[in-house]
């Protein structure tokens, strides 16, 4: 795995008697919707208020690495990077948080545990969305609260292209597919969804069989609490 760094800057932390910045790795499950997303928020900065003291750092599949999406996978590459040293990381002060889908359908419950239990023992964050990182995005317009949330939990195929109840509301509010996600869209509703998500479950191992979300709490972490503190 290595860190997406589209401007070729240089991302090596500097020292000296500037308080060192927390690096917060972001390693998300699939390598388009949740880094878009995610991309947005990190060219957003000043805007959204980040905390000046936490570099989001964007982590990516290496070529060899390509389809190699399923979360155990993920971990494993992220912690063959650390120890090949393509990633700097420094537990004292920095955080990893891995993006991920609950998608029954190829996440079985012994393997989720599995993770779950293999970050706890890393002292990794889990951000978990139940069925899928779509339901987030959704959560950023309060016209969520009109769909069903059994519809929402079981996410069905339809015969609209066979794309999932998820993913053709996300066209519905948004205008946007996960494929081709349009971030301006989404940049002035992050408090909205933060305050929806609140509705439906956080709790990470509730989120396990339950409808919900806690990629907002990591929002939450993000944005400085202090307006002058930039």
């Amino acid at each position: 795995m290595r860190e997406l760094n589209e401007n070729n800057l240089n991302l090596t932390r500097k020292r000296g008697n500037i308080e060192p910045k927390s690096k917060y790795f972001i390693v998300t499950e699939g390598d388009v919707t949740e880094i878009k997303y995610f991309q947005g928020i990190k060219a957003n900065t000043d805007y959204l208020n980040i905390n000046y003291l936490i570099d989001i750092r964007l982590i990516k599949n290496e070529i060899d690495e390509n389809g190699q999406s399923h979360p155990l996978l993920k971990l494993k590459n992220f912690k063959k990077s650390i120890k090949d040293n393509k990633i700097t990381y420094d537990p004292k002060i920095d955080k990893v948080f891995f993006i991920i889908d609950r998608d029954p359908q190829n996440f079985k419950e012994e393997q989720l545990d599995e993770f779950f239990n293999k970050c706890e023992n890393e002292n990794y964050n889990i951000c978990l969305s139940n069925p899928t990182f779509e339901l987030f995005l959704l959560m950023h317009d309060d016209k969520i609260f009109t769909l069903d949330p059994k519809a929402m939990l079981e996410n069905r195929k339809t015969r609209k292209g066979g794309k999932r109840f998820l993913e053709i509301k996300l066209s519905d509010f948004f205008n946007c597919t996960k494929s081709n996600l349009n971030f301006e869209k989404f940049k002035d509703k992050i408090q909205t969804a933060i305050k929806n998500e609140k509705f439906f479950c956080e709790d990470l191992k509730m989120l396990k069989n339950n409808l919900g979300s806690n990629v907002g709490l990591l929002l939450e972490e993000l944005i400085s609490k202090d307006e002058n503190s930039k």
